[in-house]
């Protein structure tokens, strides 16, 4: 049993003041007003918050890689956990290890290795996002051209096989046939649509894509005769993942998407190596990459992923787009949790829910986090 007292808890929807939370395992067991805690029945282990807001740890949706490591570059139990590690001090308990578009046999490694890795929830881990090969050559991005692939239906019965070990599939819709999108959603695996060149009649012909990946980018403009994805966004309203380093998207257009979509957009960071260090050069899934003024890029210019972490984009939310602190936490929780379904466990500090924890300063500076129920940072 741990208590966490004095605390301001923010549970996903208000913020209760000077609150202890008590914590059994890796489930939050209650949390009550300090004045209704006997002393006598504090457990051995007590962390005085001071004052400091809970709030529920940071799910990244999208996560390539971060603290020097990449996941296409190094296929690994060792590189999720450096990952985890890294994410530990930005807030972020919960991620999706993200694997970009390569050959099938990379594809079929980095599922085994996720099934190999004992207990992957310990490292934060609640399953694979497959962010290709089965994209747009014309919104590859920073993706390689030589494995972009259409998802065939032997394919599409593998990652449904193995979708315990599959979060989120990001697709191209005007590639992707209507009958393997059905397979992998029928598996209870997300389908998002990212990368790609569609029109809003051709995305609209397809059912079933409950989300998109990294709004604005790798994706059709909103226009007057042709509203493109971003606009079947703004219409249809999917879950939609949003970059708030300022680079992806201006501030400006984030906040547009916010008050069109609401509870809908969440933040992603879409991180790659560097983010976490002072890397200045790094490997993406092959080729060389740089990282400029906060921007990852080949030397063509071309972005390539994100250096940001969950708390950066939080405080951008705050300081830049002009959301309530309340707001920009829940982007970085309920909201991803949500649009994965799993907002009954994560997301969210109450009871019944898994002890996950990030503790912020007034200045939102992440102080300490608890991950499934262990003091880690």
């Amino acid at each position: 049993m741990i208590a966490i007292i004095n605390v301001n808890v923010f549970d996903g929807q208000n913020t209760l003041n000077d609150q202890a939370i008590f914590v059994q395992d890796d489930v939050i067991q209650r949390i009550v007003p300090m004045s209704e805690v006997n002393q006598a029945e504090l457990p051995e282990t007590v962390v005085d918050a001071k004052g400091m807001l809970a709030s529920a740890g940071f799910i990244d949706l999208q996560l390539n890689g971060c603290g020097g490591v990449l996941l296409n570059t190094a296929i690994s139990t060792e590189t999720l956990k450096i990952m985890n590690e890294t994410n530990l001090k930005s807030g972020t308990t919960q991620f999706l290890p993200t694997f970009i578009t390569s050959d099938g046999e990379s594809l079929v490694e980095v599922i085994e290795m996720v099934e190999g890795t004992e207990k992957p929830e310990q490292l934060g881990v609640l399953g694979l996002h497959l962010e290709g090969p089965f994209i747009s050559v014309e919104k590859k991005g920073a993706h390689r051209e030589e494995f972009i692939r259409q998802l065939d239906e032997k394919t599409a019965h593998y990652l449904a096989d193995n979708a315990d070990k599959i979060c989120v599939l990001t697709v191209a819709p005007e590639n992707t046939p209507q009958s393997v999108i059905d397979i992998v959603r029928e598996a209870g695996i997300t389908v998002s649509l990212g990368h790609t060149n569609a029109t809003y009649d051709q995305v609209s012909e397809k059912n079933g894509l409950e989300m998109a990946t990294h709004l604005y980018n790798a994706m059709t403009p909103l226009g007057s005769r042709e509203p493109g994805v971003v606009g079947y966004i703004f219409d249809k309203k999917p879950h939609a993942g949003i970059i708030v380093d300022g680079i992806h998207a201006s501030f400006p257009s984030v906040r547009i998407a916010h008050e069109i979509m609401g509870e809908k957009l969440f933040m992603v960071t879409d991180a790659v190596a560097p983010a976490g260090t002072d890397m200045t050069e790094f490997d993406m899934a092959g080729l060389k990459a740089f990282v400029t003024d906060g921007k990852c890029h080949y030397a063509d210019g071309t972005i390539a992923g994100a250096a940001v972490t969950m708390i950066q984009g939080l405080n951008n939310l705050i300081d830049h787009v002009g959301l309530s602190r309340e707001e920009a936490l829940r982007m970085a929780t309920l909201y991803p949790a949500q649009a994965v379904k799993i907002d009954n466990e994560y997301g969210m500090l109450k009871a019944g829910y898994k002890a996950n924890i990030t503790l912020l300063s007034d200045d939102n500076q992440v102080k300490h986090v608890f991950q499934m129920g262990k003091h880690v940072f």
